[in-house]
């Protein structure tokens, strides 16, 4: 197999502009969804089965996307799924019926997923060769791609623009910017790396993967019942009420991209275990939120909170599977994290329909506490050189 050669600090900077597109091109997919669904004529059920068929092509592509990393080496991986993830914009750009949709839609979960993987495996490495943390900054930059692509589809719907001119120009524009990121990426010098005859343990890996998929149900929760709540709970109008999922999707993006300086300084146990708390603080607020404001405060907490989660976790299960299996590591903890966001929207809303959506958030702050408690699995495969990694537990 290979590993990276030490890269200068500009080296991350490929790969870091690679997560942005990755985050502009579901952003730009997320903000077209009311127009496709308009334009083909879909029911709320056709929709719902369309991006169910995403998430199961994405599931079923991460079965073998640890592998085309091990074999083909991460570089070659980001530009073949990458590519072809933004070539998927064409596709549904040119989607004449809801039977077409749904094979595209399983390529689009697909292509987002083996690329997924590449970068986590790819930054993983990075992060091994420099010697300090940068998967923090990089999920940073992804979500900042997806929110600032996602402003500007609007902005051009809004101007009248529509779906199929958005897609189209988007997905021109994407690959103009991929192609020079991508030459960076491919072209950091590879040397051969000792071989591994023997596989790490999967417990650890399992337990990462527990983790994930906890700060992933919490995430799904905040990003899908954040501006419900604050419209239900609190009694502001349906409009207004989305400053919940902007004051959450904010926060979120801010702490990642400070969460590489707060590790270096306290290394990552800690990290995690502190941030794991203000989740868990701002779930708390929200449930016991009497006004709008109180109720977007807590979810500013609740996204600052799970912000740096999901990239310790991907880091330290890149490091745990080493040079050669990152990938793999990576796309397993990364299969049973999504489980996680897959049943948040359900498991919150059935626990609102039977209880209310205060006692469905009080599931979202049990999972911060079991974060906390776990969060010494973070340390997985660290050195005690550098980076702040040495907590001591």
């Amino acid at each position: 197999m290979v590993r990276l050669r030490p890269v200068p600090a500009v080296g991350v900077a490929p790969i870091r502009v690679t997560f942005l597109l990755h985050g502009a091109v579901q952003g730009v997919w997320a903000a077209q969804i009311p127009a496709v669904r308009e334009s083909l004529h879909l029911s709320a059920g056709d929709l719902g089965f369309a991006l169910l068929l995403q998430v199961v092509g994405g599931l079923a592509a991460l079965a073998f996307a640890g592998r085309l990393v091990r074999r083909h080496g991460a570089p070659v991986a980001i530009r073949v799924g990458l590519v072809s993830y933004v070539l998927v914009l064409l596709a549904i750009a040119l989607t004449p019926s809801f039977a077409v949709l749904l094979g595209v839609m399983v390529l689009f979960g697909a292509t987002g997923a083996v690329s997924d993987v590449a970068m986590n495996a790819y930054a993983v490495a990075v992060e091994g060769e420099l010697d300090r943390p940068v998967m923090s900054g990089l999920h940073g930059a992804w979500s900042a791609g997806s929110l600032a692509a996602a402003a500007l589809a609007v902005a051009g719907a809004t101007a009248g623009l529509g779906p199929s001119p958005l897609l189209v120009g988007a997905a021109v524009l994407l690959l103009a910017v991929a192609v020079p990121a991508l030459v960076g990426v491919v072209a950091l010098a590879e040397v051969p790396g000792p071989p591994t005859r023997r596989r790490p343990p999967l417990a650890p890996l399992l337990g990462l993967g527990a983790l994930a998929a906890l700060a992933m149900y919490a995430e799904g929760a905040g990003a899908d019942w954040s501006g419900v709540y604050v419209h239900d709970v609190t009694g502001v109008a349906a409009g207004p009420a989305a400053v919940g999922y902007v004051g959450f999707a904010a926060a979120m993006v801010a702490g990642r991209l400070v969460g590489d300086a707060v590790v270096r300084v306290v290394g990552p146990v800690t990290t995690a275990r502190v941030a794991a708390a203000v989740s868990v603080v701002g779930s708390a607020v929200a449930v016991a939120a009497v006004a709008a404001p109180m109720a977007v405060a807590g979810f500013v907490l609740l996204g600052a909170g799970l912000s740096v989660l999901v990239p310790l976790i991907f880091s330290a299960a890149g490091r745990h599977g080493g040079a050669r299996d990152s990938g793999s590591a990576i796309a397993t903890v990364s299969a049973m994290g999504h489980a996680g966001w897959l049943v948040a929207p359900v498991l919150v809303g059935q626990v609102a329909e039977l209880a209310s959506l205060r006692v469905a958030f009080l599931t979202v702050a049990l999972a911060g506490v079991a974060l906390v408690f776990a969060a010494g699995a973070t340390a997985a495969g660290t050195t005690p050189k550098g980076g702040g990694e040495a907590d001591d537990e």
